[in-house]
C-alpha cells in the first residue's frame, strides 16, 4: 500500500513538473521597423506568456537561420525570472538581415524552455523583409576638350528617386565650376549622362614612359592610371537617404593634355579675333576709304591756300 502512494505521489509529481514545462509560451509582441530591410538590422519583441498557475523562470535564445544572424558580441541568451501565473515578460533582440534576403516574409527563430533541464523549444516567427536599396553601374562615356561624360545607370531593381551625382575631394582629380550635378529620378533599367570638368591636381604627375629594355616598348607606369572617386546620393522607396561610392578609371595623361587642348584652342580663338581685323582684307580697305575721305574734304583747302601764297 505504502509502496503504491508512493508511485501514485511520484506519478502526480512528475505530470506537475510536465504541466509547468508546458506553460510558457511565446509569439512576436513587436518588431521594428516594419517592413524590415535586407542588409539592415530588425529589432524583434518577443512576449512570454506563462500560462501556468504557478510563477515560473524562462529562457529564450536567438537561434540564427538565413538570413538572420546577430553581430558578434551580441547576447542570444536571455533568463527571465520569476514570471508569475497568467502574466507575460517582454525581450528585445536586435538581429541583422542579411543584403541577400529575398523580398517577403522570412523566418527568424527562437528556442525557449521553462527550466534549466528541460528541452528546448523552438518558434519561428514571420518577419516581413523588403530590399530597398539599389545598385548602379558607372562607365567612362567619353572625354573631350568640352568635359569627361560619365553614364550612370540604375541596375537594381529599385527606383532611385532625386538623385545627384558628385564628384568628391579625393587625391589625383579636382573640378571646375561645378562638382555636382543633379539628376532626378532613375527607375531599374534607366540611365542617364553627367559631365564635369575635371582637371589633374599638381600632384598627380605622370613620369616619363620609359621604355622596357628587352622590347624596346613604352612600359605603362603605375601612376598613369587612377581611380575617379563618384559619389551617387539617392533616396530609396522607404524614404530612407543613401550614399554609394563607385569609381573609373582614368588615365591622368590623356585629361592632361585635353586640358591643354582645351586652353589651347581658347587662346587661339583670343588671338584670331584681336589680329585678324588688321591682317586681313578688310582692315585695308577701312583705310583706303578713310584716306578717300580725308583726301576729297582737306585737299581742295589745302591747293587754295597753296595758290594765294
Amino acid at each position: 500500500m505504502i509502496k503504491r502512494n508512493l508511485l501514485l505521489g511520484l506519478g502526480i509529481f512528475i505530470l506537475s513538473l510536465t504541466v509547468v514545462s508546458a506553460s510558457v509560451e511565446i509569439s512576436a509582441n513587436s518588431y521594428y521597423p516594419s517592413p524590415a530591410e535586407a542588409g539592415g538590422y530588425v529589432t524583434v519583441e518577443l512576449k512570454v506568456m506563462n500560462k501556468g498557475n504557478l510563477p515560473t523562470d524562462a529562457v529564450v535564445k536567438f537561434e540564427e537561420s538565413y538570413p538572420f544572424y546577430m553581430d558578434p558580441g551580441e547576447q542570444t541568451e536571455f533568463t527571465l525570472e520569476d514570471i508569475d501565473e497568467n502574466s507575460v515578460a517582454l525581450q528585445k533582440f536586435k538581429v541583422r538581415i542579411d543584403s541577400a534576403a529575398k523580398d517577403g516574409e522570412n523566418s527568424v527563430v527562437f528556442k525557449y524552455k521553462d527550466c534549466a533541464g528541460c528541452e528546448w523549444k523552438e518558434k519561428g516567427i514571420p518577419i516581413t523583409v523588403i530590399e530597398a536599396q539599389t545598385t548602379f553601374d558607372v562607365v567612362l562615356q567619353e572625354l573631350n576638350t568640352e568635359g569627361v561624360y560619365i553614364a550612370i545607370a540604375n541596375i537594381g531593381k529599385n527606383t532611385a528617386n532625386a538623385v545627384t551625382v558628385r564628384i568628391p575631394e579625393q587625391d589625383y582629380f579636382t573640378t571646375d565650376l561645378i562638382s555636382a550635378s543633379i539628376v532626378g529620378n532613375l527607375e531599374s533599367g534607366d540611365y542617364t549622362l553627367v559631365s564635369f570638368q575635371i582637371v589633374p591636381k599638381s600632384q598627380a604627375i605622370v613620369p616619363p614612359i620609359s621604355e622596357d629594355e628587352t622590347t624596346k616598348t613604352p612600359k605603362q607606369t603605375s601612376t598613369e592610371k587612377q581611380d575617379l572617386k563618384i559619389q551617387i546620393d539617392y533616396t530609396d522607396p522607404l524614404g530612407i537617404r543613401r550614399t554609394v561610392y563607385e569609381s573609373i578609371p582614368m588615365s591622368v595623361s590623356s585629361l592632361k593634355s585635353t586640358s591643354a587642348s582645351a586652353l589651347g584652342t581658347a587662346s587661339m580663338g583670343v588671338a584670331k579675333s584681336s589680329s585678324g581685323f588688321f591682317s586681313g582684307f578688310w582692315f585695308w580697305a577701312f583705310i583706303v576709304l578713310v584716306l578717300g575721305i580725308f583726301g576729297k574734304k582737306f585737299y581742295p583747302k589745302l591747293k587754295l591756300k597753296l595758290k594765294k601764297k
